[in-house]
């Protein structure tokens, strides 16, 4: 575990006292389901600085389930103007 990763853990843990109540940062590294309610419970109470502190706490534990698909590419098949009229010998 990294400096900024214990930081943001702090933050979240003091951000989140006031609105939602004391969390345990070391239950929410170690225990999914914990994490999973605490994060859900952060996320409805809509306080902006909580969220964003949320999503990134989650997106550095590898907590976020994130679907994300590159649009399909689409090929156009153009049909031949002209007819090939031309051999090798032109």
């Amino acid at each position: 575990m990294d400096n900024a990763l214990l930081v943001l853990l702090s933050k979240f843990s003091v951000a989140a006292r006031p609105i939602i109540g004391a969390i345990n940062p070391a239950k929410v590294l170690k225990d999914a389901e914990y994490a999973k309610k605490t994060f859900e419970l952060a996320d409805t109470q809509g306080d902006e600085q909580l969220l964003l502190l949320s999503l990134e706490l989650q997106n550095k534990l590898g907590l976020l389930e994130v679907d994300i698909k590159p649009p399909a590419p689409t090929i156009k098949e153009e049909a031949p103007s002209e007819k090939y009229l031309f051999g090798a010998r032109g």
